[in-house]
């Protein structure tokens, strides 16, 4: 199949035996060497928050499988090398940042952030200039660092002007998830659980029915739509590889709109992951000390209560019974439990040779699909769809 060309999934049966053996393998590993991890790291990707790094400082990241250095050079700018010092392998995220530089705290080897090496002032006959180590692209935007970690050169990092220029007052979030990355990826598109999964949740305006379920090709991805007997129908956008953005209901008095979500699902290894995104509150400027009060309660309520993860366990551990976890606080960690126990358990990582999909799964098939499609071309050595560095704003449709 030709990479560009557009595919629609429509209501009607789908069956059995969507994704096979090979999928699942070629979808879900991401370490080094495996074809979606070359396919992921063609794009940008989420791998910090700009506030949480400091100028001066240094901490470890992993990302698919593979550990990063990234620290802020003292002027401001951030910088992403590899994991180690050159000499004896010391972890270089534990040296000391000065300049533009980072040295290693073991025997000062010195490194710029192009992972050149700048200075060995314990070696009498220094060979400097022969040494390098690894060095990745960085770049800042919505208040989040990405790293380029592709073997090609770059793209031009996305833009989302439409989020950009939506007005409100922008939050982030960086969950853990403790199942393999590609069970979120299809849950962020499957709108036809949201009636049964979460029942009990802040979505209690769309949960009246199950809507009818479409999706589509776009040039950025896919675009799921819901469909209400109502006619009214909520748009949720899918951004390849691996960016879902949806509308969240408003929790608070002080926002005036449901809220725009971007979330990017990133692998650290093949069982785990984070959601990496910031959502797009609307708030009158003179109603935001407010509101950010009103977050600090709200997390202050949720902080006293036993822990999403472990209320999730007991539900799969057979412990406590479904029906019997209510809504905590204002509701705001509902679905992050029931997203849980419904992706993790599907296994850490899922088996999907034996599902039955049905006509409100063409949204997860489409999307399959694509993967498919993009990696297939990936491993022939065929152009690959150059997709829209952009993406409309979700709705809510209600």
């Amino acid at each position: 199949m030709d990479s560009g060309t557009e595919q629609t999934a429509t209501s009607g049966g789908v069956g059995p035996g969507v994704q096979d053996v090979q999928d699942i393998k070629d979808f879900v590993h991401t370490s080094p060497g495996t074809l979606a991890g070359r396919y992921l790291r063609r794009f940008w990707q989420p791998v910090y928050f700009s506030a949480d790094l400091q100028a001066g400082w240094s901490v470890p990241v992993r990302v698919f499988s593979q550990d990063l250095t990234l620290y802020r050079g003292e002027a401001g700018t951030p910088f992403a090398v590899g994991p180690k010092c050159a000499h004896r392998g010391v972890q270089l995220s534990t040296g000391i940042v000065a300049g533009d530089c980072i040295r290693c705290p073991y025997h000062g080897w010195q490194y710029d952030g192009a992972g050149q090496c700048t200075e060995q002032p314990n070696t009498p006959d220094a060979f400097s200039d022969k040494v390098r180590i690894p060095s990745y692209p960085v770049t800042e935007m919505l208040g989040l660092i990405f790293a380029y970690l592709g073997e090609e050169e770059p793209p031009p990092p996305p833009h989302y002007a439409d989020f950009e220029n939506a007005g409100g007052t922008f939050q982030h979030m960086n969950i853990y998830h403790d199942h393999n990355y590609f069970q979120h990826l299809e849950n962020a598109i499957d709108e036809a659980h949201i009636p049964v999964l979460h029942q009990i949740s802040p979505y209690e305006k769309i949960n009246f029915e199950v809507p009818r379920i479409s999706a589509e090709e776009t040039d950025y991805g896919l675009v799921q739509y819901g469909t209400r007997s109502t006619g009214v129908t909520r748009a949720t956008h899918f951004h390849m590889p691996n960016m879902s953005s949806w509308a969240q209901r408003a929790i608070h008095p002080e926002e005036t709109a449901w809220r725009e979500v971007m979330g990017w699902r990133v692998p650290i290894d093949d069982t785990s992951h984070r959601t990496i995104g910031v959502f797009n509150a609307h708030v009158p400027a003179e109603l935001v000390p407010r509101f950010l009060e009103n977050r600090a309660k709200e997390f202050e309520e949720l902080a006293q209560l036993p822990p999403p993860n472990d209320i999730s366990d007991a539900v799969l551990a057979g412990a406590m019974r479904w029906r019997d976890v209510k809504l905590r606080a204002q509701g705001t960690d509902m679905t992050r439990i029931q997203d849980r126990v419904a992706m993790l358990g599907q296994g850490i990582i899922a088996d999907r040779t034996d599902e039955c999909l049905g006509s409100n799964d063409v949204a997860i098939v489409l999307l399959r699909r694509l993967w498919r499609r993009e990696l297939d071309a990936l491993r022939d050595g065929r152009p690959l769809k150059q997709w829209a560095g952009s993406i409309p704003l979700s709705t809510s449709g209600l």
